[in-house]
């Protein structure tokens, strides 16, 4: 009975259009007031103890790097880079297009900022080198996808802070997943270049062109290694990595006389607008996750789910149907938050790795910010590319399926995100 009172709250609230942070909200002060469980002040409470938490810091910080570095040029000289230095793998610029995203994902951490940066760039570079337009956008959509998967990753801050999971494991577990995904992105954008009958880069460039190239980005390209390699070797956390991230960025960005005080204040408010509703959510969430956790509903659910799925290879197929099916209709984090407590404790009670679990959710959820009807990356797409949303949803169609097959590898061959944590003794 208490499940069916907060969760039927919170679905017709969602239904009639309130947004997901005031329905988790109002689901919660209905319960309350439903069941007289305890005061209302608590809802305060909860939401403010959710949102203070000094690893969720790294949100705004990772945001805000994304913005400056779009403002101050460094994604053109990373794609200048990357152009002349792998003009000869197959695949045109769509190829180089994926490799933009999968590195600037290691710097931002975010599926539409990466949209953003690199799309600006690479979708009038694919339109000339031949790509139809509904393809160009879709592959943007898609790549931008690699954003939340490659560390650093807001979403699995978010995931390991509120699920107790270990987030340097999660960055750690997400780098095999990662490139899986950006190499199915590459071989689905080399067969859909053979059947549009697009042709390889013509242009070849000489050493000193790319020794040229590389001089102007080797601070981009030394951001990642500095951020992961100072997380991973202990010199600080993944909060305060974030804030070396903004330093570093603003930086080269100053030495790049590209950043000014416009751009700057323009960057700071958008990081306000981005990372307020990532916290807010999380703050809401708070109370739903403690309601769930005290009246022991998780626990009831998986109790009576168990019996049925019978293995976890069966509940592995569940997961993923409904993590695809809410991950195209409901914002990432609000999803991770509000489906994590009820179907995680599911997988452990089946004998699923915490760790491996946490990617899994992850990346499903994920491919959802590519999927219609309200997939994020693809309105970002279509204010990068100028193409109508039915014309961006019709050229992703295979890069949708290359990252949903790359999706459901992970999540059958636990090995792919386990090995890397194994080897550094995080899992």
């Amino acid at each position: 009975m208490s499940a069916v009172i907060l969760f039927g709250i919170l679905i017709l609230f969602i239904i009639i259009g309130i947004p997901v942070c005031f329905s988790i909200a109002y689901s919660g002060i209905g319960f309350l007031l439903f069941t007289h469980m305890k005061p209302l002040i608590l809802i305060a409470q909860r939401s403010l103890n959710g949102m203070d938490s000094y690893t969720l810091l790294a949100i705004p910080l990772f945001t805000l790097a994304g913005y400056l570095m779009d403002k101050g040029g460094l994604s053109k000289r990373l794609v200048l880079f990357l152009e002349r230095a792998f003009f000869w793998i197959p695949g045109g610029m769509g190829t180089i297009t994926v490799m933009c995203c999968a590195v600037f994902a290691a710097l931002t951490g975010s599926g539409p900022a990466t949209v953003a940066a690199i799309g600006a760039i690479m979708y009038p570079a694919m339109i000339s080198g031949g790509y139809r337009e509904n393809s160009a956008a879709g592959l943007l959509a898609c790549g931008g996808a690699l954003g939340p998967v490659i560390p650093p990753s807001i979403c699995m801050i978010v995931y390991g802070t509120t699920m107790g999971v270990s987030v340097p494991a999660m960055f750690m577990a997400a780098i095999g997943p990662g490139c899986l995904m950006a190499l199915s992105l590459m071989i689905a954008n080399i067969v859909v270049c053979r059947r549009q009958n697009i042709q390889q880069m013509k242009k070849k460039y000489s050493f000193r062109e790319i020794w040229e190239a590389f001089t102007h980005a080797w601070g981009v390209l030394l951001l990642p290694v500095i951020v992961l390699g100072g997380i991973y070797g202990g010199v600080f956390t993944p909060t305060e990595a974030a804030a070396v991230c903004v330093a570093f960025a603003l930086i080269l960005g100053v030495c790049y006389r590209e950043l000014n005080p416009a751009s700057l204040m323009d960057s700071l408010i958008k990081t306000v607008e981005t990372s307020s509703m990532v916290i807010i959510i999380v703050g809401m969430s708070a109370v739903l996750s403690w309601i769930l956790s005290a009246t022991g509903i998780p626990a009831q659910i998986a109790s009576a789910v168990t019996p049925f799925l019978g293995n976890k290879y069966v509940y592995i197929v569940v997961l993923l149907l409904i993590l695809f099916g809410i991950g195209c209709l409901m914002e990432t984090v609000a999803s991770m938050l509000i489906l994590g407590p009820i179907l995680v404790p599911i997988g452990l009670a089946l004998g699923m790795n915490d760790l491996h679990l946490a990617i899994v959710f992850s990346v499903a959820l994920v491919v959802g910010m590519v999927t219609p009807p309200f997939g994020l990356n693809l309105f970002t797409a279509c204010a990068t590319s100028g193409q109508t949303f039915l014309q961006v949803v019709k050229g992703m169609v295979p890069y949708l399926i290359a990252l949903i097959a790359a999706v459901i590898l992970v999540a059958f061959v636990p090995e792919l995100s386990l090995f890397l944590p194994r080897l550094m003794e995080l899992a």
